[in-house]
């Protein structure tokens, strides 16, 4: 006996080791697709069991049983797929998803990002992993709005990234197995972006919508790295940096402990019952 399963991504696909296997007839399992029962021959009774469930009861009784297991081999990328495939099934109900913009999920872009950061931060591999997936939901959206339109697609994002990290990095074009001098590999990878990008200026690329303070530091750093004279840096710009950041780490602060009292408020209403909390409840349990 044998049991073949199938990737459930891609069910018509037999892997090569049950190619002559499948020719006398094979069973199915309920959830096999209609399109892969039209390929094979049904025979009931038939040695060899076709599934994508690998914990479908009737595979594991033929495994106990001592059926050998043929199964396609996993390929990276395959949860990427049907990620893609739950955002194309969330866009045909033609419900929220279908009314949004690029420029209406944007704030949802800037804090899925900051999460991410809270999540490195906090070296939680768990909350990590779970904010990549929620930056990854961004980028499936906004490629998904984009093909509504008819502009581009998913699969044209990826094969943008490819063809970028193909051309910036040299060494995946031959037969490097590493490791790779990480300053020759920085190197080429600059003197191809510069090239790439034939930019006019020292100061293309940079973002002009992000905060002001990361802005002009960004600025500040390119202008360093192109060797400008300190002194034709504006002593006003230097000066705001710095008190940016004193500003920026004391509302940080002031936010940070306000945060605490909101939170422990919170857990003393919990501690008596109360999860709904009111104006005179937060009076009440509002730390002194």
């Amino acid at each position: 006996m044998t049991v073949v399963l199938l990737d459930p991504i891609r069910p018509t696909m037999i892997p090569i080791e049950a190619a002559g296997l499948v020719g006398e007839g094979v069973e199915f399992t309920a959830e096999v697709p209609e399109q892969v029962r039209r390929l094979l021959k049904f025979v009931p009774g038939a040695n060899v069991l076709l599934s994508t469930d690998s914990s479908h009861p009737e595979v594991r009784a033929r495994v106990e049983a001592g059926a050998q297991i043929v199964a396609a081999p996993k390929v990276a990328g395959d949860n990427l797929v049907e990620a893609a495939e739950v955002m194309d099934r969330l866009w045909s109900y033609g419900g929220w998803e279908v009314t949004q913009t690029h420029r209406t999920l944007s704030h949802y872009l800037v804090e899925e990002t900051y999460e991410l950061l809270d999540a490195i931060e906090s070296a939680d591999s768990d909350g990590l992993r779970e904010e990549l997936g929620d930056l990854l939901l961004q980028v499936l959206f906004h490629s998904r709005i984009a093909a509504a339109a008819d502009t581009f697609d998913v699969d044209d994002v990826a094969a943008a990234l490819v063809a970028k990290l193909a051309h910036r990095s040299p060494h995946l074009g031959r037969d490097v197995v590493g490791p790779i001098d990480i300053a020759e590999q920085e190197r080429a990878w600059e003197i191809r972006k510069a090239a790439e990008k034939a930019r006019r200026s020292c100061l293309d690329g940079i973002a002009s919508s992000q905060p002001a303070a990361s802005l002009a530091a960004k600025v500040v750093a390119r202008a360093n790295k192109a060797g400008l004279p300190q002194e034709l840096m504006p002593a006003e710009l230097e000066h705001g940096l710095l008190a940016e950041a004193e500003t920026e780490a004391a509302l940080r602060a002031a936010t940070r402990s306000f945060m605490s009292r909101i939170r422990a408020a919170e857990d003393s209403a919990r501690a008596q019952g109360k999860h709904v909390l009111r104006g005179a409840d937060w009076v009440k349990h509002w730390p002194s």
